[in-house]
């Protein structure tokens, strides 16, 4: 398939262009409200600023009327002073320069770096200044002071004070010139000529001062306003400008879409729609490129699946049909054809009764059949005998399951398998089943007469074998006394093998394994049937809480008796036997341990441990027939169990696994 697919921004970086384009519709449109909404901010913000810094040009022009008037009215109060001498003129000059002096300190605050705030308002307040117009005049002086109208005019106030200042100096010359009697006509004269001129210079400033504020707050209002025309209409465009990009883009992504959808509907599906962006359309897109890929995948693997599905239908080994719900065959597959021995265009239409000729059998299919189609269980791994075109019988095994389309059963579907050969082996297998339990219980009922009925004259021989060495001992020679004692010992262990074989028989003879068994009860009976044993070797042996369990008591005593008897009997050298026994519930079973420290069993040998008569070490260093575990062995078979030994390093480990709940036998 080809097409155009989605950019990966993890394989490649993403244009300014393309990351907007990826915004969704609603953020692109946001976006474009955005921008008016800065640009009408942006205005009011600059109208504002505006406004605020002719407040504050106005507030400074006040000021400044404040401060000329009182210079005024401090130069008229001092030169009236000089000219009557009148104490009232000097207190009315002191009064009056406080007025500049106060925007004089003002002014030296602001133009620290850290100002004192507090002194910024007790000076402009004695200087005159209404207090709400304080904060724009601090906020126009200490953020606009780089503005050349604003610094020149800061400059002319600077001269102003200095001018104020030199008239506060002369005020004191002359209150010393007063109190040293040194104030004459001469004097007074001078003092008048440099009143006048501060008064000349001062009032030039103070114009100066007016007009060049006045002037820049003019030029910066123009300018501000400018800013604003400029800004809000370059917003503008870019609004416009972006606005016009989305329309185009969501325009083409549109018709992508609607180009591939007609496609699709034509049945086209090797061409995927243009994802031109992350946004909802682009979405879209992207989920009709996955709707295509994903129908075009679904018509290769339902083709495949045909092809599969009929291949499979011919070359399967059971019989695959359909039928409708008069069960008539609507399909079938060439195994169908095999077991019933019609071609499959004869089969097609027929009834499945015309191949059920027992009527018996015909009835309880029919029956079965019905109740399928009514909503009932499907019919599952049912023998019949069918009747072949040719007359043979065969006997088949079928399943059968109703078919449904909108709710509504219209026919079934089976399998058919041919069990007769099948049937035929598990006869024969049956009858040699058979026959081989009624040879086993021969051979067990032999191995019992045996071993007791040679029980008799073996002790015949073992009694004159003994009375011959007790009498004969030391006067036939050395030789004869060697044969006796080996006549006498082959005896003995003739009769462990013939006890041992006895007692084989008989568990094999049992039959009673259906009792409740309190397997505490059976560990305690067995260690007291060793406990010479144990005693004698120092053992320990200890068990866990154990289960109940479905059993022949007898037998699980000399089960764990065998065990234990075991495990003291080979034990390693200088050490005492320890055997611990304990149960774990697993699932339906009860998993039995028993491990003990002695000298282990090879990993090999694990099997053979439990074979009839079979030894792994001589007889002189662990004496016995080899015959306890294969009791065991028997012992749980009987009892649907199963042994088994490990290695435990050291020692060995039995385990033993017994159902938690024994059927019938």
């Amino acid at each position: 398939m080809t097409g155009a697919a989605p950019i990966e921004p993890t394989t490649r970086r993403r244009s300014l262009v393309q990351r907007a384009r990826d915004l969704s519709i609603g953020a692109k449109l946001s976006g474009v409200v955005a921008m008016f909404l800065v640009a009408m901010m942006g205005a009011l913000i600059i109208v504002a600023l505006s406004l605020s810094m002719s407040s504050g040009v106005r507030a400074y022009v006040s000021a400044e009327s404040q401060s000329s008037k009182g210079q005024k009215n401090a130069v008229y109060a001092i030169t009236r002073y000089l000219q009557t001498g009148d104490r009232r003129a000097w207190t009315y000059f002191q009064n009056a320069i406080a007025v500049p002096l106060g925007g004089r300190r003002a002014r030296l605050e602001l133009l620290r770096d850290q100002y004192d705030e507090l002194a910024v308002y007790q000076g402009f307040l004695a200087g005159g200044v209404p207090a709400e117009d304080i904060p724009e005049m601090i906020f126009l002086f200490r953020n606009f002071r780089s503005l050349s109208f604003f610094a020149e005019a800061v400059d002319i106030w600077g001269k102003a004070d200095d001018c104020v200042q030199e008239l506060m100096n002369m005020s004191r010359e002359i209150a010393v010139a007063e109190n040293t009697a040194q104030l004459d006509d001469q004097r007074r004269r001078l003092f008048l000529n440099r009143i006048d001129a501060i008064n000349t210079r001062v009032t030039a400033l103070q114009q100066g001062f007016s007009a060049v504020l006045a002037g820049g707050a003019r030029t910066v209002q123009w300018l501000l306003l400018g800013v604003i025309m400029t800004a809000a209409g370059v917003l503008l465009g870019i609004a416009m400008l972006v606005a016009w990009l989305v329309s185009n883009d969501l325009r083409k992504s549109i018709e992508g879409l609607r180009d591939g959808t007609v496609r699709v509907a034509q049945g086209d599906l090797s061409t995927m729609v243009e994802v031109r962006s992350r946004d909802e359309l682009g979405v879209l897109a992207g989920e009709l490129n996955n709707m295509i890929s994903s129908r075009h995948q679904a018509e290769v693997a339902l083709k495949a699946a045909t092809q599969f599905r009929e291949k499979i239908m011919e070359h399967v080994t059971n019989a695959i049909f359909t039928m409708d719900r008069e069960g008539r065959f609507m399909t079938a597959n060439r195994r169908t054809s095999d077991i019933t021995g019609y071609p499959v265009e004869e089969l097609l239409g027929m009834p499945w009764a015309e191949l059920i000729s027992d009527e018996a059998h015909l009835k309880d299919v029919y029956r079965r059949y019905q109740q399928t189609l009514d909503g009932g269980d499907p019919i599952t791994n049912h023998e019949v005998p069918l009747t072949r075109r040719n007359g043979s019988v065969v006997t088949v095994q079928f399943s059968i399951a109703a078919l449904s389309q909108d709710g509504a059963v219209f026919g079934a579907v089976g399998a058919a398998e041919d069990i007769t050969a099948r049937k035929r082996d598990e006869a024969e297998l049956k009858a040699r089943a058979d026959e081989l339990t009624r040879s086993n219980a021969d051979l067990e009922q032999f191995a019992y007469v045996a071993s007791h009925d040679l029980q008799e004259p073996l002790r015949t021989v073992s009694g004159f074998a003994q009375l011959l060495q007790k009498r004969y001992e030391g006067k036939l020679g050395p030789d004869a006394d060697e044969y006796i004692g080996f006549v006498t010992s082959g005896a003995q262990r003739m009769k462990s093998l013939i006890e041992d074989l006895l007692a084989y028989s008989r568990v094999s003879r049992a039959s009673d394994a259906t009792q409740p068994v309190d397997l505490n009860r059976v560990v305690a009976t067995a260690m007291a049937n060793v406990h010479g044993a144990i005693s004698a070797a120092a053992a320990t042996v200890t068990a866990g809480e154990l289960p109940t369990i479905l059993g022949n008591e007898r037998q699980m005593v000399q089960l764990f008796q065998n065990l234990i008897g075991n495990a003291v009997k080979f034990c390693r050298p200088d050490v005492a036997p320890m055997v611990e026994i304990a149960a774990e519930r697993q699932g339906d079973d009860w998993e039995l341990r028993v491990r003990d420290n002695g000298i282990g069993i090879d990993e090999k040998h694990a099997e053979q441990v439990f074979g009839l008569f079979q030894r792994l070490h001589a007889r002189e260093k662990y004496p016995g027939n080899g015959i306890g575990l294969t009791i065991c062995k028997k012992i749980v078979d009987l009892h649907r169990g199963r042994i088994s030994a490990e290695p435990a390093e050291p020692g060995t480990r039995f385990r033993i696994v017994l159902p938690a709940s024994l059927p019938p036998a």
